[in-house]
C-alpha cells in the first residue's frame, strides 16, 4: 500500500501497511516506525504531535503525523498527554 492507502485504511478501521512497513495500522491505531501516532477515540481521532512543533521524532514521522492531522475529527495532543490516552 502507499501512504494514502494506509491512511484511508486507518480512517475506515481496516488494517494495512506500507510496502516497507514504516507506516501501518491495525485499524484502530496508526503507527510510524512502530510508534503509535494516532488512535480512534469515538468520533474523534487522537493524534500525537511528534513534529518539530511538538516532540520531534523523525522527519518521516513528522510527515506521517501531518497525514493523520488532516483527517476529519483529528484532535492533536502533546506527546506527554497522548501517551496516556
Amino acid at each position: 500500500m502507499n501512504n494514502s492507502q494506509v491512511l484511508n485504511a486507518f480512517y475506515a478501521g481496516r488494517a494495512g501497511s506500507s510496502k516497507n512497513g514504516a507506516f501501518s495500522t491495525d485499524g484502530n491505531t496508526l503507527y510510524s516506525y512502530g510508534l503509535r501516532i494516532a488512535t480512534h477515540m469515538g468520533a474523534e481521532i487522537a493524534v500525537g504531535d511528534y513534529t518539530a512543533s511538538g516532540s520531534y521524532y523523525s522527519q518521516t514521522t513528522s510527515k506521517h503525523v501531518g497525514y493523520a492531522r488532516s483527517l476529519p475529527g483529528a484532535v492533536v495532543f502533546a506527546p506527554e498527554i497522548f501517551v496516556k490516552l
